[in-house]
Parts: C-alpha cells; structure tokens; sequence
C-alpha cells in the first residue's frame, strides 16, 4: 500500500511540479532568496495539490481511516493559506518568536503572528479530536505546533528544510508503534523526489506554505503514531530546538560544523 502511494504521489507530482512552477513565473510571483536571486516562491502549494489527491484516493481503499485523512488535509490546507499569506505579504523586518509576540503586544500583527496563533489552534483542535485524555491533549498540542514551526526555521537554504523533514520522518518510522498511517509520509516522499532538486538547485522556492505543511504532516504523523514516551522526547527536542533558535544562527552553526555543513551542500 505505502509503495502504491508513493508511486501515485510521483506520478501526479511529475506531471503537476512544472505546470505550477511555470503558473507562479507567469503571474511573477517570485522572492529573492539568500543569494538575491529572483525565484518563484510558494512552490508549497505541489504540496497540497499532490496529498489531496492522493490521500483522496486512499479514503477509496481506507474509509476507516477517513476522519483522520479528512483531519489532516484540512489542517495542512489551513495551514498552508496562512503560509501563502506569509510569502507574499509578510514583513520581513520582524524577525524569530519573540519579535512576533512582541510587535503583537505592541498592537502590530504580523502574519508570523497569525502563523503561530492558528498553528497553536489547528494544533488544540485536532489534539482534542485524537486524543484520549488531558495529558495527551497537552503534549500532542505542543507537537503538532512545534514540529510546524521548526521546519520554517531551518528554511534558510535551498533544500535544508526537506532535508531536515526526511531526517525527523525516517526516525519516526523506526520509532513508530502504529504503521497504519505511513502512507501519509509515503505520499510526500513522492512529492519530494520531483520537488527536492529544484529546491537543492535554488530554481524555486516552497515558501512558507510549504514549510508549514511539512512540519504539520511530521506533527500529526507523530502524534497518531507513537507513544506518550517517545511523544515527550521529541517535545523535548522541540523545546531545545525552539530555545536554540532564539540564542544561536543554525546557518552559522551548520556552516562552522565540516560535517553537518557537507550535509546541508549535498546536492546543490
């Protein structure tokens, strides 16, 4: 079944990732990125496209699975709006968690705001529908929220963010204890494997929308997956990577480091 979805997610991937590359260079939606360069963004939307057909055709096979597929396209649907309107009309002068809250308190809102505030409420809302008690609800809200905010963090380069997805993903398939629901990360590999080297490549960029669905598949796969040990664990990584962000550069750290710097060149 996971192979199925795969294949099926690679071939819609394969036939719809040029057809929205070139609907964003059309209509000039583009960014510069890190180098300066003009490149489309909110490539994120392959993304959104790819899993809601292809999870629409696993609700065929899996209908007992249907709340939960339903659950989960509709909070990355929401999540990636929010996203797209982070591409295009955010500031970008306000910058990290703190800056954001603060230009809040200071009656600004800015779409990171918006983006932290909704991602906190999807969040609590799926966490009350899976979860089965109070302890639960709290640790898979903070999951889900977290894991959707940190991928936008490592963002800062051309395919860093995938690859820090592939890395969390594979883990959890190791320390998953139901497999039923691996179809949903089967599916993004698909998508990624037509995406990821025009990313590498810098011809384009997944915004933030693509970036907010990728964390918020790695937090609804993770809470429907694992343990409430293994959940706390990776909180705790969360947590840790949260405090990092507000003290340190991951980009200095990664590029000061010959190892974690050879991972984040590989295959620009």
């Amino acid at each position: 079944m996971d192979l199925i979805v795969f294949l099926v997610s690679l071939i819609i991937s394969y036939i719809a990732c040029p057809m929205i590359l070139d609907m964003l260079e059309n209509s000039k939606a583009t960014k510069l990125n890190y180098r300066n360069e003009s490149i489309p963004i909110a490539m994120g939307l392959l993304f959104v496209f790819v899993q809601f057909i292809n999870l629409g055709l696993v609700l065929f096979v899996r209908k007992n699975f249907a709340p939960y597929i339903i659950l989960y396209l509709f909070s990355i649907t929401l999540m990636g709006i929010i996203g797209l309107l982070d591409d295009f009309i955010g500031d970008e002068s306000v910058k990290g968690f703190k800056g954001h809250i603060k230009s809040f308190f200071k009656g600004k809102l800015t779409t990171g705001a918006m983006k932290a505030g909704t991602g906190f409420l999807i969040s609590l809302f799926v966490s009350i529908i899976i979860s089965r008690d109070l302890t639960e609800i709290i640790i898979n809200t903070f999951l889900i929220s977290l894991f959707t905010n940190s991928i936008n963090l490592f963002d800062l380069r051309p395919g860093r963010a995938i690859k820090v997805f592939i890395l969390f993903s594979v883990i959890m398939l190791f320390t998953k204890e139901i497999n039923e629901y691996n179809f949903i990360l089967f599916s993004f590999y698909g998508i990624l494997f037509i995406y990821l080297p025009i990313d590498l490549k810098a011809l384009a960029m997944m915004g933030d929308i693509g970036s907010n669905v990728l964390g918020m598949t790695l937090g609804m796969y993770c809470v429907l997956t694992h343990n409430i040990i293994i959940k706390s664990i990776y909180l705790f990584v969360l947590f840790l990577i949260h405090i990092m962000a507000e003290k340190i550069s991951f980009s200095k750290v990664i590029e000061n480091n010959k190892i974690l710097n050879f991972l984040d060149q590989l295959g620009r």
